[in-house]
């Protein structure tokens, strides 16, 4: 998964916060451009990425700027390096699909803009991979945000390193499920109607495990999805898909630093965001630069599930698909977004009962092919 999502906020906080929690009253330089680095490398064959792109000023609405024609080289603790090609603009891949990670070995990047600004990254070696043992659910019951109760199930899973030598961890998600429009309607609306889908979620949460205070490298009960009662995902057939990797000590604290930035309530100066570096730096002090050269290794799990998996009683019709009122004065609703049920005059205003129109043509919202990752 791309990380370029999660360093973006970091960035906007790292540039125009304080590391102190006295307020102030900002000043921006327009003309502040920092190289962000997004890198990773796996022991999964072909699995070494890095992008490069610029920040701009805030009238260019938080877009990033590539950072093209850079030289990238990657070393490796054996004395091997090697070139990475420019696949798309700011992205740069290994020439050879073959080659993966290896366990044990250290691994560096070296880069260099066309301008000839030099930065390099903290070489970090290739953990022992923690393995998936088991995927499961578990019924929940949840606090929601407004105090009240709600029954769910939790995707959880364990895993082992067996090696016994690796401690920390971080995983991402994604899930995707069968959904077929529970209505048909002789006329058709869009140009090739489905009634049959499959709506995919990747998960953009930080998630971290520190198990090194642990003598048994095993890990219980990590967790995933909540899927909530009044949801039809278990319905047919509901994938989860888990990347697990293991990382270095520092990686943690980075990636740890960062959730602490997501997850916190209050303002921007509860927390001090200035500390949170990367392991890439410049060879030139007027060189800004941020971001992360992550060295892992990988494993990859996926589990289906099936309302029959569970004892909780689950929604069989969903909620999104109940038929509902609008009020219009001298226009109709979207045909687009709704399929009208029927329409009452109401003073100078129409009633329109509607329901939404994916309830009959779900390729309206969802794709209808399954995705590259359904087995």
């Amino acid at each position: 998964m791309c990380l370029k999502s999660k360093l973006v906020f970091l960035i906007v906080l790292i540039i125009f916060t304080s590391s102190c929690t006295e307020r102030f009253f900002l000043k921006v330089d327009e003309d502040v451009s920092i190289l962000v680095v997004d890198g990773k490398i796996t022991n999964e064959t072909g699995a070494c990425e890095v992008r490069l792109f610029r920040t701009v000023s805030f009238s260019e609405d938080y877009q990033f700027s590539p950072e093209r024609n850079a030289t990238i080289i990657l070393h490796n603790s054996n004395g091997d390096y090697e070139i990475l090609i420019e696949s798309e603009p700011g992205i740069y891949h290994r020439s050879s699909k073959d080659v993966k990670g290896e366990i044990g070995l250290s691994y560096w990047v070296k880069i260099e803009t066309e301008s000839g600004e030099a930065y390099e990254s903290i070489p970090e070696t290739m953990q022992s991979p923690y393995e998936i043992s088991s995927m499961y659910g578990k019924e929940v019951e949840v606090i929601m945000d407004d105090n009240s109760k709600a029954k769910a199930i939790r995707i959880c899973f364990d895993a082992v390193n067996k090696e016994n030598t690796s401690s920390f961890l971080r995983w991402e998600y994604r899930e995707a499920y069968e959904w077929r429009s529970p209505f048909d309607i002789s006329q058709k609306v869009s140009q090739n109607p489905a009634q049959i889908c499959y709506p995919i979620n990747d998960f953009k949460l930080i998630n971290v495990f520190d198990a090194s205070e642990q003598a048994t490298k095993e890990v219980f009960q990590l967790t995933t999805t909540t899927i909530f009662q009044n949801e039809v995902k278990l319905l047919y057939n509901y994938l989860i898909d888990l990347r697990l990797y293991t990382v270095s000590q520092e990686n943690f604290t980075f990636w740890e630093k960062m959730k602490s930035i997501h997850q916190a309530n209050g303002s921007l100066y509860d927390i001090v965001q200035a500390n949170i570096l990367g392991n890439v730096t410049a060879c030139d002090d007027e060189c800004k630069v941020l971001g992360y050269f992550e060295v892992s290794s990988k494993e990859k799990g996926q589990q289906f599930f099936y309302e029959n998996n569970f004892s909780l009683e689950l929604a069989d019709f969903p909620e999104e698909c109940e038929e509902f009122d609008i009020y219009l004065d001298r226009t109709t609703p979207d045909p687009m977004k709704y399929h009208i049920l029927k329409t009452k005059p109401m003073g100078t205003q129409t009633v329109y009962t509607v329901r939404r129109l994916e309830c009959y043509e779900c390729n309206i919202k969802y794709p209808v092919s399954k995705p590259s990752f359904w087995p």
